[in-house]
């Protein structure tokens, strides 16, 4: 089993208020195609679900967790830039000011902090300039040790 597939059921995604109003359990199925190597489109299809423009919704730190677990597994070949991609807007999101969430934010950004030489990884095998530019806005945001990051640009 991977990674991913276990972090992905180990959520109670029924339980989870999606952005469009529904339970997350709708997810599931872009969700498999990310784990399954097939991420095309996936960013569009978790619009209005999982952030609603910039700003996130009560999926997103589950959401960000399964695509740490994919990056552990190892990402399919051409999907680097889109989960990457979609990382980043999980860091980068928004807090609605009326959320009774604890940070959605803060929760995404815990879980990319918590593996963060997979992001490393991911900006030094990075295969086009795209997806090293995702992976390096992602590590802009959550690196704590700014002489780290600096040092990793320079290799």
């Amino acid at each position: 089993m991977s990674l991913a597939r276990a972090e992905l059921q180990r959520h109670d995604w029924d339980a989870i208020p999606c952005g469009c109003g529904q339970p997350a359990g709708h997810l599931l199925g872009a969700l498999e195609s990310v784990i399954a190597g097939k991420a095309s489109g996936v960013i569009w299809a978790l619009g209005d679900h999982v952030f609603v423009q910039s700003v996130l919704m009560p999926p997103a730190p589950a959401v960000c967790a399964v695509v740490m677990a994919c990056m552990a597994d190892g990402i399919a070949p051409g999907q680097e830039q889109e989960l990457l991609r979609l990382l980043l807007g999980l860091v980068a999101g928004e807090e609605d000011g009326d959320s009774v969430e604890s940070s959605l934010q803060l929760r995404c950004f815990e879980t990319v902090r918590d593996g963060l030489w997979l992001v490393y990884r991911a900006f030094l095998n990075a295969q086009g300039p795209e997806a090293k530019g995702y992976a390096d806005d992602v590590l802009e945001i959550v690196e704590w040790d700014a002489g780290r990051l600096r040092s990793y640009r320079n290799l």
